[in-house]
């Protein structure tokens, strides 16, 4: 496999027909096969049963975590924790219906149960008028009012919630959201609503941390600066590009560069021989030690960028 250099990878979309979900990501992205509904679309995983499969170029038919495997930092880059593990899960999230409550474990709590970290990201790409999110809880809760302690945020887009690995969240119904967050499956319901899935409150109950709070990030004015780093943690960073004008981008040995089109349109012109166009809903990863030359061929144009 490793007769082909590395190339800007697109990828076929997972998805998952979860309760909750609804029909706005094969509305909005012109998506035909979802199925109905749509609650998420894991966009770029290599997490077992669900990976990604190349669509694009020499690798084509090829899954994320078999290419992983083969070309290690390579394809993540040297900040990458394992050389052999995609450090990334990004997903579209279709919330129609409530969210579960749920908290997801950091390092100690991993260890003592067997998962790994969750830390995300949400980024609102479209939110209906009074669309909220729950994040982490208000003074005084105990375990038996935990519900009533919710903090709610009403959203708007280009909104961002960081929500490291500790703090109890949901979401409410009409929030269209784009997810960056290690890859892990490991999340705890605490409530469901009444809809009668499995709960798992000694996890949750070892997973909490009331003390951590969320970080809300509102939608940023426009600046005379098209790149925006907007979030830094210990596991990714993410900015938006808001594309003006022609302009390169580069990737060094450091980090692969995840580009997800949010809205406009886009051309990609890179070290391999096929430009890219990117239209609302397309994902790209960059591999380490690229050059891009990226033209907005629409008059608003956004790119979310994600690096390791």
């Amino acid at each position: 496999m490793k007769t082909h250099a590395l190339y800007p990878l697109m990828f076929h979309p997972v998805y998952k027909d979860t309760l909750w979900g609804g029909n706005t990501i094969a509305r909005r992205y012109n998506r035909a096969n979802t199925p109905h509904p749509c609650a998420e679309s894991w966009e770029l995983s290599a997490l077992p049963g669900s990976e990604s499969i190349v669509a694009n170029g020499p690798f084509e038919g090829i899954g994320l975590d078999v290419l992983t495997q083969t070309f290690g930092r390579d394809l993540l880059g040297t900040k990458a924790p394992e050389p052999e593990r995609f450090p990334l899960l990004i997903k579209l999230l279709d919330v129609h219906d409530r969210l579960s409550v749920q908290v997801h474990p950091d390092d100690v709590a991993a260890l003592e149960l067997g998962v790994r970290t969750k830390h995300e990201l949400w980024y609102i790409l479209d939110a209906a008028p009074g669309a909220e999110v729950w994040a982490g809880l208000t003074p005084g809760v105990t375990p038996e009012t935990l519900l009533e302690h919710l903090q709610a945020y009403q959203t708007h887009p280009g909104d961002i919630f960081d929500l490291p690995a500790g703090i109890v969240h949901s979401a409410g119904p009409g929030n269209l959201i784009f997810e960056v967050q290690q890859a892990s499956e490991a999340a705890y319901r605490i409530d469901d609503w009444g809809r009668g899935r499995e709960l798992h409150p000694i996890q949750a109950a070892q997973c909490i941390r009331p003390a951590v709070a969320a970080r809300h990030l509102r939608a940023t004015q426009q600046t005379h600066r098209d790149l925006q780093l907007r979030l830094a943690t210990p596991t990714f960073t993410f900015a938006t590009l808001d594309l003006k004008r022609t302009r390169t981008l580069h990737t060094t040995n450091l980090s692969l560069m995840v580009l997800f089109c949010a809205e406009g349109k886009a051309s990609l012109a890179h070290n391999g021989p096929h430009p890219l166009t990117l239209l609302p809903g397309d994902l790209v990863l960059i591999p380490p030690c690229q050059a891009l030359l990226l033209q907005p061929l629409a008059a608003a144009t956004r790119l979310l960028v994600t690096t390791l």
